[in-house]
């Protein structure tokens, strides 16, 4: 630790990178630099983003920070020492059933489109964006089963979630702490706390009236109340939108309905609606960041000269809870667009620059024959060309 932890300032990410070099040179890693423009810690073909890593160790406490640094230098550890058993005989005690989005996956394959194939993962889909993934516990660190490794074992996807699950409800059993008013955090010694919500048992213990409703904003958290709880779910949502706002690790933005035989997404037809919709839109929009940002890699080295769109966030200074999501299309600009609420056009740069939000159902219906689909998850389309004339007339009827 630097001077600056020693004096109490909050460490940056050029300081934990810097301590993080350090504990691998002196265990004879010398590989690894440090990407202060891509945030990241590289050697050769292994990247460790910095981004979330660093937003936990600045939270955590001072004594909390040496067993972190622990922890992220197993992730700088030759890939040898950290290698899952080829016997499932050995294996099988130590896999448990991670929670995890899709989308980390498929912006990761965005990475390696000019490399061999990342190889895909051991995963079952779970509800919305998330997927049941199969991790292998080695203590410090966790590392993902692939598909290959379950096949060298002989062991299906679905055979690998039972006995995943199984070792999850031979953990200690988690409890519950409140969070404030009519709501719940769940507390669990032994890690996988998000992972819990694949239990519906769990929530038998649950001090709250009513069904219970949870959400998992981030990793390590798990956060509840229930349908009877006078302003429950308003303050649920309300935990929920701080933590995926401030807390590292983000993970979903929905809202579950936990019933006897597992857990569902729900939408409450209440005015709380609203807010929830905005926290999945903040969730989308950290999303959305991570794959503009691989994909303008992606794009930039195989010379295509398209720009990858931003994913932005309206907000009423009124009605924080009110946003809507747009994007930009610009005249003279090939570009991937995100799939937004509303798309804002911007032409004549030259001159006077007009600008017109139209609601993207009226863009789909005007100038929708611009759209070319792609495989990207979350979705993009490209647009290569503008409205004409004609067709921005049309849709300046119906600004936003």
């Amino acid at each position: 630790m630097n001077w600056r932890q020693w004096i109490g300032l909050t460490p940056t990410q050029a300081d934990l990178a810097n301590d993080l070099l350090r504990s691998a040179r002196q265990s004879g890693q010398t590989g690894w630099v440090y990407d202060a423009a891509d945030s990241s810690l590289r050697d050769a073909d292994r990247v460790i983003s910095l981004v979330n890593i660093q937003r936990e160790y600045a939270q955590a406490g001072y004594l909390a920070r040496p067993g972190l640094l622990r922890k992220y230098g197993a992730m700088l550890a030759p890939m040898e020492q950290s290698t899952v058993p080829r016997l499932w005989t050995l294996a099988q005690t130590q896999i448990f059933p991670m929670l995890r989005s899709r989308y980390e996956r498929t912006i990761i394959e965005v990475q390696y489109r000019n490399k061999e194939p990342f190889p895909p993962r051991a995963a079952k889909a779970f509800s919305g964006q998330l997927e049941v993934v199969i991790g292998y516990d080695h203590g410090q660190t966790v590392s993902q089963i692939k598909v290959e490794t379950a096949t060298d074992w002989g062991i299906s996807i679905d055979e690998l979630i039972h006995r995943a699950r199984a070792n999850l409800r031979g953990l200690p059993p988690p409890s519950w702490e409140s969070a404030g008013d009519a709501i719940w955090k769940l507390d669990s010694a032994a890690g996988y706390t998000e992972s819990f919500l694949q239990l519906p048992r769990t929530f038998d213990n649950l001090p709250a009236k009513g069904q219970a409703l949870a959400m998992i904003p981030n990793r390590g958290v798990l956060l509840a109340t229930g349908t009877d709880e006078p302003g429950g779910l308003a303050a649920l949502l309300n935990a929920a939108l701080h933590s995926i706002r401030n807390a590292p690790w983000p993970l979903s933005g929905d809202l579950f309905r936990v019933t006897p035989t597992g857990s569902e997404l729900y939408i409450p037809d209440t005015p709380e609606a609203e807010g929830l919709a905005t926290i999945q839109k903040i969730d989308m929009a950290g999303i959305y960041e991570g794959q503009q940002t691989a994909l303008q890699a992606h794009h930039d080295a195989i010379k295509d000269d398209v720009y990858v769109a931003t994913y932005s966030l309206l907000v009423k200074k009124d009605a924080p809870n009110h946003a809507r999501s747009y994007c930009t299309w610009t005249k003279g600009i090939s570009s991937l667009l995100p799939t937004t609420d509303l798309i804002a056009f911007v032409w004549d740069l030259e001159t006077t620059r007009k600008t017109a939000l139209v609601t993207w159902n009226n863009v789909a219906r005007i100038a929708g024959h611009y759209f070319k689909p792609t495989t990207e998850d979350p979705p993009r389309i490209r647009v290569d060309a503008f409205p004409t004339a004609d067709e921005l007339v049309e849709l300046t009827k119906v600004v936003v």
